[in-house]
């Protein structure tokens, strides 16, 4: 044999053998699964894991095998539906791992998915879905595994092994529109399904692998009659018996939307349905009652659609646009405040753009938002404001001072933590522009593997002056820059200014997703323009949304976080109140907490800081304490106030619930201003006052960390929560700021930053080893050329 030859049979052999060991090696853990999910189900208990096939055609019967434990002896077979009918067949087959019904679906049971379940004399089953369909249904099989199908038709497949690629036959006839839609994570499927569909050549012809999030949903118009092909695979090759689907095709109607959004309260109005094989008249009547949302009416008989479709309802002026409105010439009148739906579409195809135009007057505070994805539409609006002349309305100018760029990694429009060059030569709250995209600095590194931290809002980095959170990419240029009025006069220092325009893309303050929101202050009075466009400059019928223009309304509210604490006795839990703040409010918010159970304490009042999202705070339970009791946890109150608009704002907040006193813990935490023994509160008759500390602007002082160990002899390691911002714990090492073992404390320095206001904070420290104890407050002064002073 030549020598070539036989090692390729040798590497040959080498690799089936791996794969068989691979094969076998899946197959034993798909067993293993099997067996472990039998284990779980209680003794005598019948059990259904799996059934074979999982939907049937109304007006029709079928013999489905039901896959599962403890299946012998089975006496009832029940459905959530009386109509459904169904019957144990085929007796002498059943095992105590499958056993056979023979069900019934009636020609006018609803299209659908039922409940299925089994009893013995001992349980009942979990339930089961069963998909009832109106279209005839095909399933897999072993021996054909590219069927040849009619349409309209429903095909039940399964990807497995990993790798797997089912693929279906068809013939269609030219200009038909053939909808391939597929239920698969949608019916509790592993299956991240794609779909492509070939001609007779190979050739493919269009992909879809997700449809708004869900699911594929593809549509096609066939260009000639012929023979097609449709491949069902799995987006990252996995496959096992769970990853089941179901695709549905032919060239029935689908609904996949709606137009307008949103109609008038108390009134009947006209929808537009949106969808694939709609019939010429697609309109549907809505009757919407009070402010809120109503559904609308979709015939199951009539369409097929993949959910139900709402629209909201208002007591705003609302209008639907007139095209055509591409151009300042064209824009169509608004009234203001109040709302237009819109849809980005002309027949033209090329990108369509929607102007309208409002009367509004200067010292006025406008929001100018879209809803569209919010409502399922593909849209991603952008929204920018014009003047009568169709130049863009300039809000402010950023005159650069300090040059900089991404090191390290590049950024997502997400991540609040970057790593920037130059940075010790910034300071916290300057604004940084990247590309259009404004951050704002509100952590600075706290070692040399650390990140920078930017303002947040709803978990994401915040975009300030309405620009859009974007991705940037490692070694890309931005600025610290000082925003100005336009038509200020700047000194040119040899960096650039950067006009920012009213115009938003995605919200900055991350409320909304892809919609835009902005805030629009007329710089005069006059008519000015909004235009609405898509972002990718996409288009089409489904691409709606709904344009709402409205008088801002500076408002907050204030949510207490950890209620329902359980406080071990001598120590304490830390608690958190954050705030939502409304349409441009950004002061700072006091939260009083009073009428504690008795021998507890807490750190009140605490400070939303302007500008901030959240406060930090500590409740801590004196030695001798006793439980709380349902006379006295009730009482407690939070209460929330801040200036709105001039008008100071009072308002309520919950509590903490139910306080439950715990044992003991493994050590007690103190935060004090001297070294020496740290102190416990031992009588809850005699709380004293918070230890005290004094700092000025750009000073560092000393505190003292210190632990009473009461079992946890291992290190230890804290932070310092609810700091003035600017004000860090300065010599936090690289492992952070820790007590070694066998010690029991440690001192710090608190270093304020030169640019601190004067204010009182309550801080406290945390460790991290055994539950999070948290010292009692320790109240901070920040105080202008303050001398170093500790009180108790």
């Amino acid at each position: 044999m030549h020598v070539l030859t036989k090692s390729l049979i040798i590497c040959l052999a080498a690799l089936l053998a791996l794969n068989t060991s691979a094969a076998a090696k899946a197959k034993a853990a798909r067993e293993a699964k099997e067996a472990e999910k039998r284990m779980k189900v209680p003794p005598g208990q019948p059990e259904i894991f799996q059934l074979e096939p999982r939907g049937i055609q109304r007006g029709s019967s079928a013999e489905i095998k039901l896959i599962g434990t403890n299946l012998v002896d089975l006496t009832e077979l029940k459905f959530s539906n009386p109509k459904l009918k169904g019957e144990f067949i085929r007796t002498a087959e059943t095992t105590t791992n499958s056993a056979w019904i023979k069900v019934i679906a009636p020609a006018d049971l609803p299209r659908n998915s039922y409940d299925l379940s089994v009893k013995n004399d001992k349980a009942e089953s979990s339930k089961m879905k069963l998909y009832v369909d109106d279209l005839p249904q095909a399933y897999e099989s072993t021996t054909n595994k590219s069927p040849v199908l009619k349409l309209p038709v429903s095909f039940w497949g399964i990807l497995d092994p990993a790798g797997d690629a089912d693929e279906v036959q068809f013939e269609a006839n030219a200009g038909e529109t053939i909808v391939f839609d597929v239920n698969a994570k949608s019916i509790g499927s592993k299956a991240g399904a794609a779909l492509n569909l070939f001609n007779d050549k190979g050739v493919l012809l269009a992909s879809n692998n997700g449809f708004d999030g869900g699911d594929p949903l593809l549509h096609f118009q066939i260009p000639a009659r012929g023979r097609y092909h449709i491949r069902v695979t799995d987006e990252m090759a996995t496959g096992s018996k769970e990853h089941f689907y179901r695709l549905s095709m032919g060239s029935f109607p689908e609904v996949v939307g709606c137009y307008p959004l949103s109609v008038p309260a108390n009134q009947e109005s006209e929808v537009e349905l949106t969808g694939f094989n709609l019939p010429p008249s697609h309109k549907v009547r809505v009757k919407a009652g009070a402010s809120g949302e109503v559904e609308v009416p979709v015939s199951p008989e009539q369409y097929r659609s993949r959910k139900s479709f709402k629209v909201l309802t208002g007591n705003e002026a609302e209008s639907v646009e007139t095209e055509p409105n591409d151009t300042p010439q064209q824009a169509m009148m608004i009234p203001a405040p109040g709302a237009v739906d819109g849809r980005i579409w002309n027949n033209s195809g090329q990108p369509d753009a929607d102007i309208y135009k409002f009367a509004a007057k200067k010292g006025q505070h406008w929001i100018i938002e879209t809803v569209a994805a919010q409502r399922g539409s593909p849209t991603d609006t952008k929204i920018e404001i014009l003047h009568e002349d169709g130049k863009p309305v300039e809000r402010l100018e950023l005159q650069a001072v300090r040059n900089s760029a991404i090191n390290f990694r590049a950024i997502d429009s997400n991540g609040a933590g970057m790593r920037l060059d130059n940075w010790t030569e910034m300071e916290l709250n300057e604004y940084y522009y990247m590309q259009g995209d404004v951050s704002r600095l509100f952590r600075m590194p706290q070692g040399p593997d650390s990140d920078m931290l930017m303002y947040t809002a709803n978990g994401k980095r915040r975009a300030y002056f309405d620009t859009t959170a974007t991705s940037h990419a490692l070694d890309e240029v931005g600025y610290i820059v000082e925003p100005h009025q336009p038509g200020e006069k700047l000194d040119n220092n040899g960096l650039p200014i950067f006009p920012v325009y009213y115009e938003n893309d995605d919200d900055g303050e991350r409320r909304i997703g892809t919609d835009s929101r902005l805030h629009f202050n007329p710089p005069a009075d006059g008519t000015y323009l909004v235009r609405v466009t898509d972002t990718r400059g996409l288009s089409g019928d489904r691409f709606v949304y709904r344009l709402v223009l409205r008088e801002a309304k500076p408002d907050f509210k204030v949510t207490l976080n950890g209620a329902n604490p359980t406080i071990l006795a001598g120590s304490g839990q830390a608690f958190s109140v954050s705030v939502d703040r409304i349409d441009g409010f950004e002061d700072e918010i006091r939260v009083d907490i009073t009428n504690l159970p008795p021998g507890y304490i807490v750190s009140t009042p605490l400070v939303i800081e302007a500008g901030h999202n959240e406060a930090k705070g500590t409740l801590n339970v004196t030695l001798d304490a006793v439980q709380p009791n349902e006379t006295n946890q009730p009482m407690t109150e939070v209460i929330a106030t801040a200036m709105v608009d001039g008008q100071k704002i009072t308002k309520e907040v919950n509590n903490f619930g139910k306080i439950k006193l715990g044992e003991k813990p493994k050590l007690w935490v103190m935060l004090e201003p001297a070294a020496g023994p740290g102190i416990l509160h031992t009588n809850s008759e005699a709380i004293p006052k918070p230890f005290e500390l004094t700092i000025a602007p750009g000073q560092s002082i000393p505190a003292w960390l210190k632990v009473i160990r009461n079992g946890h002899e291992d290190l230890i390691t804290f932070t310092v929560e609810n700091l003035p911002h600017g004000v860090i714990v300065d010599n936090i090492g690289l492992s952070g700021v820790l007590i070694p073992k066998g010690e029991s404390e440690r001192q710090i320095f608190l270093t304020a930053a030169k640019w601190v206001q004067d204010m009182d904070r309550l801080c406290y420290a945390v460790e991290n080893q055994a539950g999070r104890q948290t010292s009692v407050p320790l109240l901070l002064h920040v105080r202008k050329k303050a001398a170093v002073t500790a009180s108790k």
